[in-house]
């Protein structure tokens, strides 16, 4: 945890708002998602 503080480590999401939840599912079953997939609240 240290080192990625320090080298400013972050990880590559794709990131969908929950209103497109069902975009964001459809994005992963048919394996268009090449990172992880977060969901952001935006209600």
């Amino acid at each position: 945890m240290r080192f990625a503080a320090r080298s400013k480590v972050a990880p590559t999401t794709e990131l969908f708002p929950m209103s497109k939840i069902n975009d964001a599912i459809q994005h992963v079953r048919d394996g268009k998602a090449r990172y992880r997939v977060v969901l952001k609240a935006d209600f």
